[in-house]
C-alpha cells in the first residue's frame, strides 16, 4: 500500500562538498598526515643536497621533527646545524608547528 504522505523537506541548509570532505579528511587524520608532509618537504629544501642524501625527515611529534639519519656522525652534524635548520623553516611554516629537532639513527629506505 502507498503512502499519500509527501516527502519530509529537510530543515537544514545544503552543504557545501569542499566543507564535507574537509571534515571527514580531518577525522581520518589526513589534516596531521598533510601538515607532516608539508614539514618533511620544506625541510628537504632546507637542509641542502648534502642532507638530502643523508637523512630524512621522519615524523613530526608534537612540534618536534624527527629526522632519521645514516650514521651517528651525521646526527652529530645535524644536531650542530639544528638552530640553523629551525631558524629556516620557521617562515615557511605556521608559528610554532617546528620548535625542536631530533635525530635518530637508522635506514634511509
Amino acid at each position: 500500500m502507498k503512502s499519500s504522505a509527501r516527502p519530509r523537506r529537510r530543515k537544514t541548509e545544503p552543504v557545501l562538498a569542499s566543507e564535507v570532505v574537509s571534515s571527514v579528511v580531518a577525522s581520518i587524520g589526513g589534516d596531521r598526515r598533510g601538515r607532516e608532509q608539508k614539514v618533511f618537504s620544506i625541510y628537504a629544501d632546507v637542509g641542502g643536497e648534502f642532507l638530502r642524501k643523508h637523512s630524512r625527515a621522519d615524523a613530526l611529534r608534537d612540534n618536534t621533527l624527527v629526522v632519521r639519519v645514516e650514521s651517528s656522525a651525521i646526527a652529530h652534524h645535524v644536531t650542530l646545524l639544528r638552530g640553523e635548520i629551525l631558524r629556516k623553516m620557521a617562515p615557511l611554516l605556521p608559528a610554532g608547528m617546528v620548535t625542536d629537532l631530533r635525530t635518530r639513527v637508522g635506514d634511509l629506505d
